[in-house]
């Protein structure tokens, strides 16, 4: 797709855009996502998964640096974490700098003072610009996630579990885990998910509400819940339900 159409489609929705800014960090690999080696806020790159080798660490939006941090007003409690912007530069800086762009981001971390504040590539992609602040539109869409939602182990000991989700349309509003007979609500805590389950054991399955009300099923994770350690993944074995925001409509089943 041309630049020029790519900017006339975002230029086409932004009536409903947000108005921000938009900063940049480093052109390193692990800027943002993988930030001291913790994997960022959201946790998505975190050393006890393997780095960017983590599983949750695949999106097309890391792989390919298009991703940013947010202010903390946004981040919030770590309800935004995956979630996909498109930012548009429509060349409005006060000393005209850059060229209009606009690119599709995906949330991985807290702490920017701009809005936004993304890795160097999504930045001079949208810009044309190394450094700076710039002022962007801003709109949530659906990410693209090939593949399908992916769920990982953070950290585990007998007791409780912390898990990470990545790798869906948008971000997790809920999350419930099945053991066996047994069911566990998931808490959210700053970005990543953390379970008690106790002593249990049997398969494990997860179920999952988007922020836009679809329903997403993980069956068949890590062998037995005993068995489970850091860097242990689950995706592929699951489908997507009916959304609660429509009657008819269904969501397209993961390869």
């Amino acid at each position: 797709m041309s630049r020029t159409l790519v900017l006339l489609v975002a230029t086409s929705s932004l009536a409903w855009a947000e108005h921000g800014s938009m900063s940049m960090w480093s052109s390193t690999a692990d800027t943002l996502v993988a930030y001291k080696s913790e994997g960022s806020a959201c946790k998505y790159a975190d050393k006890e998964m393997g780095g960017l080798d983590a599983p949750t660490a695949q999106t097309p939006y890391i792989k390919s640096k298009k991703y940013c941090a947010v202010n903390r007003g946004m981040f919030g409690g770590g309800e935004i974490c995956g979630a996909c912007y498109r930012l548009t530069y429509q060349g409005d800086h006060e000393q005209g700098l850059g060229h209009p762009g606009s690119e599709v981001i995906q949330v991985v971390d807290s702490g920017s003072w701009a809005t936004f504040d993304c890795h160097m590539t999504a930045f001079h992609e949208i810009t044309s610009q190394d450094t700076g602040i710039f002022p962007v539109t801003y709109e949530r869409v659906a990410c693209d996630a090939p593949g399908g939602p992916v769920a990982a182990v953070l950290h585990t000991d007998y007791y409780f579990t912390k898990l990470v989700f990545n790798n869906l349309r948008y971000p997790v509003k809920t999350a419930e885990l099945t053991v066996g007979d047994k069911k566990f609500p998931l808490k959210l805590v700053g970005g990543w998910w953390y379970v008690w389950t106790g002593a249990v054991s049997g398969k494990a399955s997860f179920s999952i509400t988007e922020d836009d009300g679809s329903q997403v099923m993980l069956d068949g994770c890590f062998g037995d819940w005993e068995q489970r350690k850091a860097a242990d993944s689950c995706s592929g074995s699951h489908r997507l339900l009916q959304s609660s925001l429509t009657e008819d409509a269904f969501m397209p089943i993961y390869p």
